[in-house]
């Protein structure tokens, strides 16, 4: 189905939720998935089935995706799946921006699996569902722990971030706090 809009989707979630298996759907045969974590599999090491992720390459694999980006998006390619957790922050809105200012329509998407549909309406409520979403936490990285291997506690970490609800404008609207230095 060829569509005359040219679109970026930033998918959004929790490791282990769906993101990856929605964005190869949003993507089809035609588009394009801008992956961070690619970086661990296809620029570090020497197998491309392994996962060798270094938390020190990390700025670099962020470059490298970025530059993807830009040069799909130069491209004209459509769809373009940006597949990152993408929370509000100024990494997030540089997607966004970019994507808008080279005539794209962006769109917020979230993983399409049942687990992440009880997930998320756990988060919107996360001042009172603490206990399950620590339960949550400990499932999430026990199936990241084949290839990610995110901890429970920075899966938490993340969900203690979560803002339900997020849209489009405020990730182009962000601006981040000023840091308090005393």
């Amino acid at each position: 189905m060829n569509s005359p809009e040219k679109i970026v989707y930033l998918m959004r979630g929790l490791p282990a939720t769906g993101k990856s298996h929605t964005a190869k759907k949003l993507a089809g045969e035609n588009g394009v998935i801008c992956e961070t974590d690619e970086y661990f599999h296809t620029e570090v090491g020497d197998d491309r089935k392994r996962f060798d992720y270094d938390r020190s390459l990390m700025p670099k694999a962020r470059d490298w995706n970025f530059e993807r980006f830009e040069r799909s998006v130069t491209s004209g390619v459509t769809p373009i799946v940006v597949d990152r957790g993408n929370s509000l922050s100024i990494e997030t809105q540089r997607y966004a921006r970019y994507a808008v200012d080279h005539g794209y329509q962006v769109e917020i998407k979230e993983p399409a699996s049942d687990w992440w549909q009880e997930i998320r309406v756990l988060l919107k409520y996360k001042s009172l569902t603490g206990p399950v979403l620590d339960q949550w936490a400990q499932e999430l990285a026990r199936y990241s722990s084949s290839i990610h291997r995110v901890t429970p506690e920075m899966i938490r970490r993340r969900m203690e971030k979560w803002i339900h609800g997020l849209t489009v404008a405020d990730v182009l609207n962000y601006r981040p706090k000023p840091e308090n230095r005393a």
